[in-house]
């Protein structure tokens, strides 16, 4: 049983770094993509009537949004282990009660990715809003998560689900 519990410990921490990669990827390019086209994509917005503009939009060059990027990217790597680890952990809570058909399900595996997603969204809110210094920019990014990530996150589970890594 002791050695069932490292396992199963062993697995997170596997699980946590290389979701962390692959997200941390996907955050990078999207900040660099909002960063750098946030003004045409607020305008777009705004002409179809989705948003107003009621602020200065400000302009910035490649190497700023790229260093935005990479910058939320970054910090994200820290806070999203952090959080990716104890969202993991708590899944794990249990497992052992849950049916051998649940615990592998498709079920399962999409309500994961919807409870870390609506936790990852704020956390990438909030960097990105105070990194690219808008509110809206910073928004458009967790929104443009809500789509990749659960995707992404779908494939990372699945892919998981299939290793016997800490799952005996």
């Amino acid at each position: 049983m002791k050695n069932n519990i490292k396992a199963t410990y062993k697995r997170s921490i596997y699980k946590t770094f290389t979701w962390r990669v692959i997200a941390s990827l996907d955050t990078a390019i999207l900040a660099f993509l909002f960063s750098y086209y946030g003004n045409e994509i607020l305008f777009f917005l705004s002409d179809i009537g989705l948003i107003s503009i009621d602020f200065e939009v400000t302009e910035t060059t490649v190497k700023e949004s790229v260093t935005d990027g990479l910058l939320i990217g970054s910090i994200e790597v820290i806070t999203k282990l952090i959080i990716y680890y104890f969202h993991e952990r708590a899944w794990r809570i249990g497992w052992n009660k849950q049916s051998d058909s649940f615990h592998h399900s498709k079920k399962r595996s999409l309500y994961k990715a919807i409870t870390y997603r609506i936790i990852g969204s704020l956390d990438t809110f909030i960097i990105s809003s105070f990194i690219i210094k808008s509110a809206k920019l910073g928004g458009g990014v967790a929104i443009a998560e809500i789509i990749t990530k659960p995707i992404l996150y779908y494939i990372h589970e699945r892919i998981w689900d299939k290793q016997s890594i800490g799952n005996k």
